[in-house]
């Protein structure tokens, strides 16, 4: 079975929304409360944390990248500005999160029917 996907392209505020939701998720904090303008130390951001973070940069964006980027470009706004400029972001095609879990769900399935087939023989 062939999943259909759709990508999108990334910009400056894709990338800002996704450090947006994972610096909440890692950090605990609501994610309206984060200003792409402010330090990343100003919300508890540890060098730990931001090697971690960098990391599923990284895995979302397929490159690779300095694990300083985030002491190097501080905030959000900076660190995603660098990355449309420096490794060419624009160009880069995402597919959407939903699109990759209805994917990965379909194949959850599948596998589940053929697991069930084998079991009763159908």
């Amino acid at each position: 079975m062939q999943t259909v996907t759709s990508n999108s392209k990334l910009n400056q505020e894709s990338i800002q929304n996704w450090f947006v939701e994972q610096l909440a998720d890692v950090l605990s904090l609501d994610a309206d409360s984060i200003e792409v303008t402010e330090s990343l130390t100003r919300y508890g951001l540890d060098s730990i944390d931001a090697v971690t973070l960098v990391g599923d940069l990284e895995d979302w964006l397929d490159l690779e990248l300095p694990d300083t980027l985030l002491w190097d470009h501080p905030t959000i706004a900076g660190a995603a500005q660098f990355l449309i400029t420096e490794y060419d972001i624009d160009e880069v095609e995402i597919e959407s999160e939903a699109e990759e879990t209805k994917e990965l769900e379909a194949v959850g399935a599948g596998e589940k029917k053929g697991f069930w087939g084998r079991l009763t023989g159908k």
